[in-house]
C-alpha cells in the first residue's frame, strides 16, 4: 500500500482537495469583484461610451454576469465538497461554527438559490448603476438585480425569499459576494486549523513517511547531480536555481567556503536527516576547490 492510501494520506488528500475549493471560490469572487470595479474605473474615460468603440458597457456587464454564474456554481460546489468532508471526517464544532461565521440572516441561502436561479431559469440580469455625490465628490459604481426580476421565478427558498423582501428594490452584487467571501475566509480557516488539531495523530504517520520518502529522493537526486558536476564549477552559480533570495542572502554570511556555509546550506535544503557523510563529503570537496 502506498503512504497515499493510508488513513493520513486520505485525509490529507482530502484536505487539500478542499482547500482547493475554496480557492477557486475566492478566486471567482475576486474576478467578479475586480470586474466592477474595472467597470467603475474605465467608464470615467469619456471614449468608454463613444459609439465607435463598441457597447463597452455592454462587454462589461455581460462579463459580470458570467462571472455572478461562475461564482454561485463554485460556491455551490463549496457547499457540496465541505459536507462530504464533513460526513466523512466530524470536526466538532463544526455547526456551532457555521451558524456563527455565516451570520447574515439569508445570505447563504439566497447565493444557493441564485445558483438555481443561473442554471434553471436564466442568468440573472445585472444592471449598471453610476452614483454621485456632489457634496463629498465621490461616484460609486454598483451592478445591481431588481427584485422584480428575481421574483419572477418561483424557485426561492422561504429564507431567500426573505432576504430578497429586505432589499430595497434591488440587491447590490458587489455587497452580497464581498459579504459571503469574508464569511467564507473566516469559516474555513477555523475548519482547517480544526482539522490539523483534532486529527494530528492521523495526519501525522503520513507526513512522515512522506517526509522521508521526499528526503530520500532528494538524497538520490543530490547524489546523481554532485557526480556529475565538473571539479572546476562555480557552486554559487547554481545557489538561485535552489534558494529563495532571503536565503542566498543569509547563506553569504558565513564565512567564503567554509564547511558552516556548507552545513547552513544543507539546513536550508530541509536534509539534515538526510545528507550522509559520503554525501557531505561531495558538498564540501565543491566548495572547497578553488574558484577558477
Amino acid at each position: 500500500m502506498s503512504i497515499a492510501e493510508t488513513p493520513g494520506g486520505k485525509l490529507w488528500r482530502a484536505l487539500q482537495d478542499l482547500d482547493d475549493s475554496v480557492w477557486i471560490f475566492q478566486a471567482s469572487t475576486t474576478e467578479l469583484l475586480d470586474e466592477i470595479s474595472l467597470f467603475g474605473e474605465r467608464s470615467k474615460n469619456p471614449t468608454f461610451w463613444h459609439e465607435a468603440h463598441g457597447s463597452e458597457a455592454e462587454t462589461h456587464t455581460r462579463a459580470v454576469k458570467r462571472k455572478v454564474f461562475n461564482c454561485t456554481s463554485a460556491l455551490m460546489a463549496l457547499v457540496d465538497h465541505a459536507r462530504h468532508f464533513q460526513r466523512a471526517t466530524p470536526v466538532s464544532g463544526y455547526d456551532e461554527r457555521l451558524k456563527a461565521d455565516f451570520s447574515t440572516p439569508g445570505l447563504h441561502d439566497f447565493l444557493k438559490s441564485l445558483r438555481n436561479y443561473n442554471v434553471h431559469w436564466r442568468i440573472a440580469q445585472t444592471n449598471w448603476v453610476i452614483e454621485h455625490d456632489l457634496k463629498v465628490h465621490s461616484r460609486e459604481t454598483r451592478f445591481r438585480v431588481s427584485k422584480a426580476e428575481l421574483l419572477m421565478w418561483d424557485g426561492w427558498t422561504a429564507s431567500a425569499k426573505d432576504f430578497i423582501a429586505r432589499a430595497s428594490d434591488t440587491v447590490d452584487v458587489y455587497d452580497v459576494f464581498s459579504t459571503y467571501r469574508k464569511h467564507v475566509q473566516s469559516f474555513y480557516a477555523w475548519h482547517h486549523g480544526s482539522v490539523l488539531d483534532q486529527f494530528h495523530a492521523v495526519l501525522r504517520p503520513y507526513l512522515d513517511y512522506k517526509r522521508i520518502y521526499e528526503g530520500l529522493l532528494k538524497k538520490y537526486n543530490w547524489n546523481l547531480v554532485l557526480s556529475h558536476v565538473p571539479k572546476t564549477a562555480n557552486p554559487f552559480q547554481y545557489l538561485r536555481q535552489y534558494l529563495p533570495q532571503h536565503q542566498v542572502e543569509r547563506l553569504l554570511i558565513y564565512d567564503h567556503r567554509s564547511d558552516e556555509q556548507v552545513d547552513a546550506l544543507v539546513h536550508m535544503l530541509d536534509m539534515e536527516d538526510f545528507c550522509d557523510p559520503p554525501l557531505r563529503e561531495k558538498l564540501l570537496a565543491l566548495f572547497r576547490q578553488s574558484p577558477a
